[in-house]
């Protein structure tokens, strides 16, 4: 389990450094042939191996008990195999979910727990650099455990709703990371910007302004 914690911390640091540093690697033909491999062979062992992590839910749940809205609409960005619109929709069940991913894998995976869990999500396959919605169409918009890509965190969320970043193993990122990822979030248009560290995890939380017409 050690193993495996270190594992997810040194993931989790780059993808929030990647995030922060807003790196054409993200969204790459590269990194999506590398994303689609990776969890192919992932997904089968993701949820024995990955979310028994302790802690693994301790930032997100944090961040979602900050919101100052009940979502009826939320949008899980590189949802994986669906563990984190399960806890929102869990949290929130009049909200209407959907989940994107790169990998088929891992949707697969998704849209097995969505049906076993009881829960409605749609599922679709998106590239987190280039999200396939309008502006401001979600109350909440959330990413863990991946690239987060704030421009299109941001874009899609609508005014006066909230931007949710959880890493389960990133709380000790390096404090230029935080410093740098809060500030991109305020130059996108964010009035309301908090991070805290919750166990050995950290969440971001980020509130799109209000229109101001």
């Amino acid at each position: 389990m050690r193993a495996t914690w270190l594992s997810s911390f040194i993931t989790d640091t780059i993808y929030l450094t990647a995030g922060a540093w807003t790196s054409g690697f993200v969204g790459s033909s590269v990194q999506r042939a590398m994303a689609r491999r990776t969890y192919a062979t992932l997904a089968p062992r993701y949820d024995s191996d990955v979310l028994p992590l302790k802690g693994y839910f301790a930032p997100l749940e944090a961040a979602l008990a900050r919101l100052s809205i009940r979502p009826a609409t939320v949008l899980d960005v590189s949802t994986g195999t669906g563990a984190v619109i399960g806890t929102v929709l869990e949290r929130f069940p009049q909200c209407r979910g959907v989940a994107v991913d790169l990998s088929p894998a891992m949707l697969s995976r998704a849209a097995q727990h969505a049906r076993s869990g009881a829960w409605t999500a749609r599922f679709a396959a998106a590239n987190a650099a280039r999200l396939p919605f309008r502006a401001g169409v979600f109350d909440l918009v959330s990413v863990q455990n991946a690239f987060p890509v704030p421009r299109e965190l941001v874009r899609v969320t609508r005014h006066g709703g909230w931007v949710v970043m959880a890493y389960s193993a990133g709380g000790p990122v390096l404090p230029w990371v935080v410093r740098r990822m809060t500030r991109q979030l305020r130059a996108l248009g964010c009035d309301s910007v908090e991070t805290h560290q919750v166990g050995g995890g950290r969440y971001f939380l980020a509130r799109r302004a209000k229109d101001a017409a």
